[in-house]
């Protein structure tokens, strides 16, 4: 069994992996700048292999194939630009500038995947109910609350499918097995009615929204939590203004052409990157400590 990552960047707050999360997601799906698209998907798929190792050859691979459909689909259906390569059996020309926007449209979408993909593995049910407890309490509850019944009511579903196939053991034809799922769903759900009354008596039983709520929190805010968050925000807000002011922006049609300053490519970088060097950095310090020992 593969031994499971350890990721320092995951210990921190977990509104500071939000926000995080917020910026690179938001800069990456909201614009089509060349190097900015380039620059996060890149970074992405380090922190993706970072994070799953080999496990995430699997998941590439799918992203290759969103990326062969993706770069190859808009080449087929948009004809603009200057630049013609050929002519498609149909008659439809096939230009340069269409086949650079759909590649770099499918880097956009492949990188957004990437990061949603470590996103899955960072945000965990418990930190998603920190985030959304602290401004949403009862939304939290109800969120908890879900979070606990969709796996009981699937292993619920279970029992109740296997009882049936025991009872019914011979094979069932395709009218058979409809009746049997119409059945085990009216159980379920008699069950899951069952379920939330006795959760309901149980709260008012132990008092629920009867006086004051007092909260309790798992994650408290550290020194290295504010100086990552000013790290984040600082290069956020440098490239959004670069961005805004149009000192970096990609035109595809008629021509292909890209403007940008290697500073803001190096801004973005340093936020995108940012997981990787706190791990870096981790691993470094962990590194100083054993040789002192």
């Amino acid at each position: 069994m593969e031994e499971k990552r350890l990721d320092e960047f995951s210990q921190f707050h977990p509104i500071i992996n939000m926000i995080f999360y917020i910026a690179v997601l938001g800069l990456t799906m909201f614009q089509m700048q060349a190097g900015l698209i380039v620059v996060s998907f890149f970074s992405a798929l380090v922190y993706h292999f970072y994070l799953k190792g080999l496990r995430g050859l699997k998941y590439l691979g799918m992203i290759v194939g969103v990326f062969l459909v993706t770069a190859l689909v808009n080449p087929l259906f948009s004809h603009k630009g200057a630049t013609l390569l050929f002519y498609l059996p149909s008659g439809n020309p096939v230009t340069l500038e269409s086949l650079i926007y759909g590649g770099s449209l499918a880097v956009m979408v492949c990188g957004t995947l990437l990061w949603f993909s470590s996103l899955n593995a960072i945000i965990t049910e418990d930190k998603l109910i920190e985030i959304v407890g602290r401004i949403f309490p009862h939304f939290a509850l109800l969120l908890s609350m879900i979070f606990r019944f969709v796996p009981k009511y699937t292993r619920q579903i279970r029992k109740i499918h296997f009882a049936q196939k025991a009872l019914h053991g011979k094979k069932q034809q395709f009218r058979d097995k409809m009746k049997t799922g119409f059945r085990v769903l009216s159980i379920t759900t008699t069950w899951a009615l069952e379920n939330s009354v006795d959760t309901a008596d149980s709260m008012r039983a132990r008092g629920y929204g009867t006086g004051k709520r007092s909260t309790f929190h798992n994650y408290h805010f550290q020194v290295r939590d504010y100086v990552v968050l000013f790290w984040i925000l600082i290069w956020t807000t440098i490239v959004l203004i670069e961005k805004v002011s149009g000192q970096i922006e990609t035109i595809y049609y008629p021509f292909y052409v890209v403007k940008g300053e290697l500073f803001t490519y190096g801004a973005y970088c340093l936020l995108c990157f940012t997981p990787i060097f706190i791990n870096v950095e981790e691993a470094l310090r962990w590194h100083r400590l054993q040789s002192k020992i």
